[in-house]
């Protein structure tokens, strides 16, 4: 039993020297991996960022809240009506072209 056990011993020591090299490689292979995924998404994310900029300073440029006033322009002004008051006073002028009849 002795040979047996020398012989599983060697084996599964041997089957530990052999398999640490191979998980260096893949933790090489996984670095590797994890640099090259992280520079992809520092890419898009740069280049999305570049586009939402670009869209926003296309529409600023396209669209302007404050418009320039021309001194050449007839001046305008606004009249509000309020329609309650205005039924009143129609109201009362038909009463008065009734009372006329």
């Amino acid at each position: 039993m002795s040979i047996k056990r020398t012989a599983l011993t060697t084996l599964f020591a041997t089957a530990i020297v052999c398999a640490a090299p191979v998980q260096a490689q893949e933790s090489h292979v996984e670095r590797v991996l994890s640099t090259m995924v992280s520079q992809a998404m520092q890419n898009v994310t740069a280049e999305i960022n570049e586009e939402v900029q670009k869209s926003i300073l296309t529409s600023a440029y396209n669209f302007s809240f404050a418009k320039p006033v021309d001194p050449t322009v007839p001046a305008t002004k606004v009249t509000i009506t309020d329609i309650a008051s205005a039924k009143t006073t129609a109201k009362d002028s038909d009463v008065t072209e009734k009372s006329e009849d």
